[in-house]
C-alpha cells in the first residue's frame, strides 16, 4: 500500500476514468479487470497518475477510439534493448515467450503497455534470467 500521497491518482482522472467508462457502455467489473490486468493493481485510487492515463487510453482502445499512442511510453532504447535481451536469451524464435513472461510478471498483454518504470524493471529481470542462464551452462 503506498503511503506517499504525491503517488496518489489525481480525482480529476479518477473522474475521467469513471465517465469515459460510462460513455462506452463499460460496466465497474470490466473497468476493474483492466486496470487489474494492466497493473496488477485491486483499486483504482492505488494508480500513479501514468497508470491512470494508461487506464484511459485502454478504455479508449475498447471504444475504438484510441489514439496513436499511450502517453507514458517506454523509450525506444527500453524497447530496443528488451528486444535484444529477448535474442540473447534465445526467445527471438517465439515471440510467445517473451510475451507470456511479461504477461506472468508484469500483468499487461504487450510489452508497449508498460510503464516507463516497469520497463526498467523488465530490463532488469531478463538481465538476471540471461545470467541465471550463462551459469547454468557455462
Amino acid at each position: 500500500m503506498r503511503t506517499d500521497t504525491s503517488n496518489k491518482t489525481p480525482p480529476q482522472l479518477l473522474k475521467k476514468i469513471w465517465a469515459l467508462a460510462k460513455e462506452v457502455g463499460m460496466d465497474e467489473d470490466s473497468v476493474r479487470a483492466i486496470t487489474q490486468r494492466m497493473t496488477g493493481q485491486d483499486r483504482l485510487s492505488a494508480l500513479s497518475k501514468a497508470e491512470a492515463c494508461l487506464i484511459i487510453d485502454a478504455i479508449n482502445v475498447y471504444a475504438g477510439k484510441a489514439k496513436s499512442r499511450p502517453r507514458s511510453r517506454i523509450s525506444k532504447g527500453q524497447h530496443w534493448k528488451i528486444k535484444q535481451l529477448e535474442k540473447e536469451l534465445g526467445w527471438a524464435d517465439d515471440p510467445a515467450h517473451l510475451r507470456n513472461f511479461i504477461r506472468k510478471y508484469y500483468k499487461v498483454d504487450h510489452i508497449d503497455w508498460l510503464t516507463p518504470k516497469r520497463a526498467s524493471d523488465l530490463i532488469e529481470s531478463l538481465k538476471n534470467v540471461l545470467a541465471r542462464q550463462q551459469n547454468k551452462h557455462g
